[in-house]
């Protein structure tokens, strides 16, 4: 029984994990396109000038996405960057000397 809730216990992170990665730096992504896309309103004064907000937030989204993509792809390759520049990132081991 111990296997099993072992098991069931690391099934259940792995798939917590891909939940928030798989589907929750997309629907971030796609947030900040839906504030990059928004324009001012029809009856309002007609500028060409975005509203500021909705950019920041629109570029707050994509670096979020942007940071976690590249965290993801580092801790790929820590390994790799722990052997080759002897830089440990991610608790990677030390390169054998």
């Amino acid at each position: 029984m111990h296997t099993f809730n072992a098991i069931a216990k690391s099934l259940g992170e792995v798939t917590l994990i891909a939940l928030v990665l798989g589907v929750g730096v997309p629907v971030i992504f796609a947030a900040g396109i839906r504030f990059w896309a928004l324009e001012p309103a029809a009856d309002g004064p007609q500028t060409s000038q975005r509203n500021t907000i909705t950019t920041t937030l629109a570029y707050v989204c994509f670096v979020a996405a942007a940071i976690v993509v590249l965290a993801g792809i580092l801790y790929i390759a820590k390994d790799f960057i722990s052997h080759t520049f002897d830089i440990q990132l991610f608790g990677a081991k030390p390169p054998k000397k």
